[in-house]
């Protein structure tokens, strides 16, 4: 591992270059909302250019002194040209969210804007993105990596509703995995959003590693417990991702039917960005739901929601959501795969199960107990006023990129590995 960096150094303004996937806005579901407020805070103190899909017209004026350089989008296959897309990765070594990001136009304004400026550093905002990075090794480099994507896929395989989709994920995960393996080793420094993702990538043979937390705006997020409900339940996620939809489909079929059985008024609110029309179908057809997708301000649902579930089985990183919860006081119960990452304790901040049968008891226990709710909530509050406001997680970050610039450029540091 390189040498701390100096006080010095740490006051000098960088020039960072960070490539991501779109411009981080509108702030709807976890990754915008934490690259945004980030990037929103460090370009307030350093020179940050975001090299990102899309048009001009997306940044709304959300962070005006973050410049940004836009490449035309890549198109979003579905259908028929979708399995096509997927049967040619089959012989591919790059998993298909690599294959998906990756154009030449990306690549080719990438090295131009490297080749016009000095940057201290290349941040890549998404793991799948490293790809790029392999045509701009005398750089610093840092991956932000907000899951260990292989697991995701891993679990996919694991909990795959068919042999054919999980011998599908099985093979995503093994190709993430070595893709992933290479690119963190590669880089000059990797962050991660949890310890626990930190210390299976120093498993790896990672030793560059250092933790910055999701966040949550406190200021936003506050408590109110004056229209909360006994019987109203929250589920709310970022409907387009698989992972939570495997979860809301969970909760669906084996716990609701088990609260239900008990507590015949309690409903289901459903709640999130971009839900398929498939899946808003499914869920309209059960009783006790409320499907309401996608909702301007999320505040008002969880002003009126006794107990938020989270029950997911697949996924990795750290749930923002949760933290969104926690800031406005709400009683929680979640899958410890849920709650992962997060510095909580059962009983504490929220309940955790990870059998139906105990969840929906949970669940239960909490509409029939407005303390309970109130001291799971407070503690809630407290845990993310003292350790994720995003001024702390910017702090991190900004440590980890000065650590990262100072480590030295890949085809450098592979230099120093083999003299």
């Amino acid at each position: 591992m390189s040498n701390p960096t100096t006080r010095s150094e740490m006051s000098r303004p960088l020039r960072v270059l960070v490539i991501d996937e779109y411009f981080p806005y509108p702030p709807d579901s976890g990754k915008p909302i934490r690259t945004g407020n980030l990037l929103r805070r460090l370009s307030e103190r350093h020179d940050v250019t975001l090299l990102c899909y899309g048009t001009a017209s997306a940044t709304n004026g959300t962070a005006p002194k973050l410049k940004v350089e836009f490449v035309d989008p890549f198109v979003n296959h579905s259908g028929a040209a979708l399995y096509s897309r997927l049967a040619v990765n089959l012989f591919s070594s790059y998993p298909y969210s690599v294959t998906k990001h990756y154009t030449e136009r990306f690549a080719e304004r990438l090295r131009e804007l490297v080749a016009k400026n000095s940057y201290d550093l290349i941040q890549c905002e998404w793991t799948p993105y490293a790809r790029y990075l392999e045509s701009v090794r005398n750089v610093p480099t840092l991956i932000a990596s907000h899951n260990v994507e292989s697991q995701i896929w891993f679990r996919r395989a694991e909990h795959a509703e068919s042999a054919a989709a999980g011998l599908f994920f099985g093979l995503q995960a093994k190709k993430m995995e070595t893709f992933e393996l290479k690119a963190l080793r590669d880089a000059s420094w990797v962050t991660t959003v949890s310890q626990e993702d930190a210390n299976i990538i120093r498993k790896w043979g990672v030793d560059r590693v250092s933790v910055v937390d999701n966040g949550v705006d406190l200021g936003f997020y506050h408590p109110d417990s004056s229209k909360e409900d006994d019987r109203e339940l929250l589920f709310l996620a970022s409907l387009d991702w698989a992972p939570n939809i495997d979860g809301l489909k969970y909760f669906l079929s084996e716990i609701l039917p088990l609260i239900v059985t008990q507590e015949p008024k309690v409903r289901l609110t459903i709640a999130g960005r971009k839900p398929p029309a498939d899946l808003r179908k499914y869920c309209e057809a059960i009783p006790n739901t409320n499907f309401v997708g996608e909702v301007p301000d999320v505040r008002p649902y969880l002003e009126k929601a006794a107990v938020v579930v989270v029950p997911l089985r697949v996924g990795g990183g750290s749930r923002l959501k949760i933290l969104e919860a926690m800031a406005a006081a709400k009683a929680m119960v979640s899958t410890s795969v849920g709650a992962e990452g997060l510095s909580v304790s059962n009983h504490e901040q929220l309940i955790l199960a990870d059998d139906p049968h105990a969840f929906a008891a949970a669940v239960i226990g909490l509409v029939h107990s407005p303390a309970e709710r109130q001291n799971l909530g407070r503690s809630g509050r407290k845990l993310v006023e003292d350790k994720y406001s995003w001024d702390e997680c910017a702090r991190k970050l900004e440590a980890a990129w000065f650590q990262a610039a100072s480590a030295g450029s890949p085809a450098s540091l592979q230099k120093g590995a083999r003299a």
